[in-house]
């Protein structure tokens, strides 16, 4: 009998076993903020929940910036030293707009109206800005509001940027994603284990969401799709099987953003799936290899401060440079850090 009950037992500890850990990281320097990114009434923001930039020119980064309370992305200016915030770019208006795909019904505890974006995740590929919406009920209120349940893309234009495409086809991938589907449309706490998302990457054609619930048995998720049938015209919903990835990111720990390498390797910022006191990490995953996930470093604790942003600035054969923003603090406080990748 105990001969016969060890694998089963051998399969469950490694379900819920993390990544193999790493050093604690320590910033190489603060980024500053040369003035105030747009928060609600006319304040600061202190709700930076992602960002992606361009590759540098000239010493200086072209940087998207989102927060979750906004119908609005920002543009920004990164240095070694600073961040400059721009002008805000509008992502929706008062009422739902045209988008690729039709409004998804999403069986929330209440229903709501059309609000803020949402903001959660940014991305950058084939010089378009990428941002998704959380697609999750509102966290204390359990609506459904429709205007978190989009996908934007921000493509080139004017020298600046065009005006945003939306769709409303992520909900399809998310009702067709296996094993996280049912959560979909459940109310974001530790009972429920609502679904929702805070990490985007793009690599090539395939458009990575990373979910920061539902966490199940240590393991967190990421949901890929194709960039070309999110956007592509008309009303159909998108119809191929979504990709459904599943990695060791320890107990009660989601994806809180997503960064992607250029070999298509993806940086993964962990941290806790709903409000855990659970540690935040960057993880390294290998879509090709799950199983080999390693951590590359656990953030220190800071005073409320979240981390909810990830970028990579340079990227060399063993060591990435990257910036991790944070929500809960104004402006975001970016710090910069180096990971050994070997």
């Amino acid at each position: 009998m105990r001969l016969a009950t060890l694998p089963a037992l051998c399969a469950l500890a490694l379900l819920t076993v993390g990544p193999a850990r790493a050093e604690p990281l320590k910033p190489e320097r603060r980024i500053e903020a040369t003035s105030d990114f747009a928060g609600k009434k006319g304040k600061a923001a202190n709700d930076i929940s992602g960002i992606a930039c361009r590759p540098p020119a000239g010493g200086e980064w072209r940087c998207l910036i989102v927060n979750d309370e906004s119908k609005a992305a920002q543009f920004a200016t990164l240095t070694q030293t600073t961040i400059k915030p721009e002008r805000p770019l509008p992502l929706i208006g008062d009422t739902a707009p045209a988008a690729s795909g039709r409004q998804p019904a999403i069986g929330c505890p209440k229903p709501g109206g059309f609000g803020e974006f949402d903001g959660e995740g940014v991305a950058y590929a084939d010089r378009s800005f990428y941002v998704v919406g959380s697609h999750g009920c509102s966290r204390h209120g359990g609506e459904y509001r429709p205007s978190s349940f989009l996908l934007a893309r921000i493509p080139p234009g004017n020298g600046q940027a065009g005006a945003p495409e939306l769709s409303w086809r992520v909900s399809d991938l998310l009702a067709a994603a296996g094993e996280v589907a049912p959560y979909l449309g459940k109310p974001l706490d530790a009972g429920t284990n609502g679904l929702n998302i805070e990490g985007l990457a793009v690599v090539g054609d395939r458009l990575w969401l990373g979910l920061r619930a539902p966490s199940l048995d240590g393991r967190a998720f990421l949901v890929g799709g194709s960039v070309a049938e999110l956007f592509k015209p008309g009303s159909e919903p998108a119809t191929a099987k979504p990709q459904l990835l599943a990695f060791a990111a320890g107990a009660q720990r989601g994806v809180r953003d997503l960064a992607p390498l250029a070999d298509g390797r993806i940086l993964v910022l962990v941290g806790p799936a709903q409000d855990q006191e659970v540690p935040y990490a960057i993880v390294l995953l290998d879509p090709a290899d799950p199983s080999a996930t390693r951590e590359l470093g656990e953030l220190r604790q800071r005073k409320n401060a979240k981390a909810e942003a990830l970028t990579i600035l340079t990227e060399e054969r063993d060591e990435l440079r990257v910036i991790v923003g944070y929500d809960g603090v104004k402006n975001g406080e970016f710090e910069e850090y180096r990971l050994k990748l070997r």
